[in-house]
């Protein structure tokens, strides 16, 4: 699951005490959770079977200007190999509306 930098910590406590990890602490040494929390400015360079993006419009502006939050966000959108679920209550940026 990839969300704003901002929203993982809530997602976090939504989550509850379900298995999963916050990507950029330290690890535990429990078993693999089943679900990882990407804050999306960790998320260039890595690739995830299946993603779930949270929120795109709060991705985009997350960051300093539009042109950069659109660019965070196509990293996002392209850390998925074989399945992308897109889940939002905002309006997603106007970019990717037909």
């Amino acid at each position: 699951m990839i969300a704003s930098d901002q929203q993982i910590e809530s997602l976090a406590i939504a989550l509850g005490d379900r298995s999963f990890d916050i990507l950029g602490r330290e690890e535990s040494a429990e078993p693999a959770p089943r679900l990882h929390l990407v804050p999306a400015s960790l998320s260039k360079g890595l690739e995830f079977d299946q993603v779930i993006v949270v929120e795109p419009a709060n991705i985009v502006s997350a960051e300093p200007d539009q042109r950069t939050g659109l660019r965070r966000l196509y990293v996002v959108l392209t850390r998925a190999v074989s399945g992308l679920s897109v889940l939002h209550t905002e309006d997603l940026p106007a970019e990717l509306t037909p």
